[in-house]
């Protein structure tokens, strides 16, 4: 599948510089605080993860931003401007649940929210082929959706997102149902997409996927914005450093001599040290050396998955 850098956005083939913005969203269902206070900002050209445990308030945190609901408190900012229903109508929202019209073929049904999009009708042909290659689907275009898998209909939500070619994308578990080659298809139509300057949201539990497809995230626990960062400054931020270490001719329970680490696992194959938050790495490799021969070794910082976990449980 050919995946082009992004379609033309008029003259400049860019989208126009700016940040959307949430700022101090609060909201509420009957005695649920299920936003307070809620702030981030989501810059251009780059891709942002959404991430917090069920029932965190991420999924209304999206509907806020996308003006389906409105906040009781707080203000909801696109180009430094309140988002108003004009703007945002240039937006692209892609919901868990399918909105699909499964008795359509898939072209038809592009071709009609195009429609409903003011999509010009000179560009909406070629607009609708882009699209089908992109998430390939060009070879099923003319079969009703009924027809498709669970997976090739996540691929059609996503050009239904798509159809209009929106300033921002927000899109709900985008790669539900999807295999690994989809998932690795779509990902770069996505990121195709914030190559050319739009802003792009997802939420995801797949956290493995978020650490390979976001430069930053945002995570929210019980409604309020817990870690909000570039991911790798937050990993270095965080204090966590394991020294992995594969050492061969070493004594049993070597690793238990050395200063300034914790022996988080200890095998014939390796060791993982746990180095404490002024331990220099490379004094422990000179102290390793001493209890024999080092063949493999690395300095690894903390995965996505291990920032969710700590920031939750606080």
């Amino acid at each position: 599948m050919r995946v082009p850098p992004g379609p033309p956005r008029g003259q400049s083939g860019r989208a126009d510089a700016g940040s959307l913005e949430a700022d101090r969203l609060s909201l509420t269902f009957g005695d649920r605080q299920v936003l307070d206070g809620v702030s981030f900002s989501i810059p251009p050209g780059e891709v942002v993860g959404l991430l917090g445990p069920n029932g965190a308030g991420k999924t209304s945190a999206m509907r806020v931003l996308l003006g389906i609901v409105d906040p009781d408190d707080g203000e909801v900012r696109w180009r430094g401007r309140p988002a108003a229903e004009g703007i945002r109508s240039h937006w692209g929202y892609m919901p868990q649940e399918r909105g699909l019209y499964v008795k359509m073929t898939v072209r038809d049904h592009l071709r009609f929210l195009g429609r409903l999009r003011d999509v010009r009708r000179d560009r909406l042909t070629t607009r609708i082929d882009e699209l089908l290659e992109w998430v390939g689907l060009s070879a099923r275009a003319d079969d009703k959706i009924e027809q498709l898998s669970g997976g090739m209909q996540q691929r059609v939500q996503l050009a239904a997102t798509l159809v209009h070619e929106p300033d921002v994308l927000v899109l709900d578990e985008p790669f539900s149902g999807l295999d690994p080659v989809a998932v690795e298809q779509l990902s770069e139509v996505i990121h195709a997409q914030a190559a050319e300057g739009r802003t792009v949201l997802f939420s995801s539990h797949q956290l493995d996927l978020v650490e390979d497809m976001c430069e930053r995230i945002v995570l929210i626990d019980h409604g309020s914005v817990v870690l909000d960062g570039v991911v790798s400054a937050l990993k270095q931020a965080s204090g966590q450093r394991t020294l992995r270490v594969a050492l061969a001719g070493a004594v049993e329970s070597w690793a238990d001599q050395l200063d300034g680490v914790t022996v988080l696992h200890s095998d014939a194959s390796e060791t993982l040290l746990h180095l404490h938050p002024t331990t220099d790495p490379l004094m422990v490799l000179d102290q390793v050396r001493t209890f024999g021969e080092v063949y493999d070794f690395g300095l690894e910082l903390p995965r996505v998955s291990q920032l969710f976990r700590e920031a939750v449980d606080t």
